[in-house]
């Protein structure tokens, strides 16, 4: 009876955090760039279970005891292992607002942040009152040769990420990939953090202008996700409430004096 709390229990606690995966993919369904999580579960290794000390008379008479008799394997429940992301394509809509800009192929573009250069596919810029290139967070946006782009006005930016000013190039996106893009840990606010990996610029980007690239999550798939969520979640929870009463019921029945 214990066993089977600690596995259902392990459930409940395997489905919350499965909970919490989706509903930030849905508060996140219309952040521009962000790439939808999931979840890796694995269930705790399995026992090996015996009956131990059965025992049987011999011909003498004399009590044996026998060898261990194998039940089979019992397993104990399951964890999250792991959050994965998937850094697949959103789709791309057309904002016409000249500062938005979209990668349709592999890419990132270059912030410089207090803790130094992060990634984003979020392409939400404006120019600030010193008239710098900045995303919605306020942090400017990087040149290829790692300087903030300064702009006085409306500019076009072709699919390989120059920057044009009366048809004369002023600076160049800087547009970079890496070589295993499974190991960019997310750290809010669309970036993403290379965990030491070198990256190189990117070939091309295929940059548009006006766009923006749209969160990768169907929010249809997650409420469906949710609610199966949801389900296993009670499953576990009747479970617990099952072996809670077994155990009262037998506290009660091995104490009671007949």
């Amino acid at each position: 009876m214990i066993k089977g709390l600690y596995t259902a229990g392990s459930g409940m606690m395997l489905q919350m955090a499965r909970q919490d995966v989706v509903a930030n993919n849905l508060a996140n369904v219309n952040t521009s760039g962000y790439k939808k999580d999931g979840t890796v579960c694995q269930a705790f290794p399995e026992m090996l279970i015996s009956r131990l000390c059965d025992t049987k008379l011999n011909a003498l008479g004399e009590e044996t005891i026998l060898p261990p008799v194998i039940i089979g394997s019992l397993s104990t429940g399951s964890i999250v292992t792991d959050i994965v992301t998937d850094h697949s394509h959103g789709s791309v809509k057309l904002t016409e607002n000249y500062t938005d800009l979209a990668i349709s192929s592999d890419g990132y573009f270059v912030i410089e942040t207090p803790e130094g250069e992060r990634f984003t596919r979020n392409g939400t810029f404006i120019i600030n009152d010193a008239g710098i290139l900045v995303n919605d967070q306020g942090y400017p946006v990087m040149d290829d040769t790692d300087s903030p782009i300064e702009l006085a006005g409306e500019f076009s930016v072709d699919k390989d990420g120059n920057i044009l000013v009366d048809n004369q190039v002023l600076a160049r996106l800087k547009i970079v990939n890496f070589a295993d893009i499974r190991f960019l840990q997310k750290q809010g606010d669309s970036y993403m953090d290379p965990r030491g990996q070198v990256y190189t610029e990117a070939v091309n980007p295929g940059v548009l202008q006006g766009y923006l690239e749209s969160s990768n999550v169907n929010a249809i798939q997650e409420m469906v996700t949710l609610i199966n969520v949801v389900r296993a979640y009670e499953a576990c929870q009747k479970v617990v409430q099952a072996e809670d009463e077994t155990m009262g019921v037998a506290i009660d029945s091995v104490g009671s004096v007949r």
